[in-house]
């Protein structure tokens, strides 16, 4: 049975989630005052995010987070905290587990207990040149979804 009261909800919904997409586009041009030299792509992935400290990992205080913009020089991630450090060793999953170091240059609460940081990579943390980061092995294996996970998710 045709309804126009659900085809009115159904209209107001899209039009919700027109104006979400339109004020959260990534490719709105720069806002007045924002001076970026290079383009940022927008990617999601779930990353590991460690202090580094005394140049090592500070284990203990590692935490996960997802990445929002990658650029050329850095990227930016969403977590669930406040980041209370300086320097970061930022692990992502590409084919195995690589990680990178940077200086955290923005540290802001976006609401609901978010936070964003913005990381500029200064390098790559290859572990036969830093064995010290073989400590966040554990960790860094639980960024590739499981295959038991996969299913569950897809049944």
């Amino acid at each position: 049975m045709f309804s126009f009261d659900t085809r009115k909800r159904l209209r107001e919904v899209g039009d919700f989630l027109r104006q979400l997409v339109d004020l959260s586009s990534p490719n709105l041009p720069p806002l007045e005052g924002d001076f970026r030299s290079q383009t940022r792509s927008n990617r999601t992935l779930p990353a590991l995010l460690s202090p580094w400290e005394h140049a090592q990992p500070v284990v203990d205080e590692s935490t996960y987070a997802f990445t929002k913009d990658i650029s050329d020089r850095g990227l930016s991630l969403v977590l669930g905290q406040p980041f209370k450090s300086f320097e970061a060793v930022v692990g992502l999953w590409l084919d195995s587990p690589r990680f990178v170091l940077g200086e955290v240059r923005q540290n802001v609460p976006l609401g609901g207990g978010f936070w964003q940081i913005g990381v500029e990579l200064t390098g790559v943390l290859d572990s036969a040149e830093h064995p010290q980061i073989q400590s966040l092995m554990p960790l860094a294996s639980r960024l590739v979804p499981s295959a038991k996970a996969t299913r569950a998710v897809a049944t």
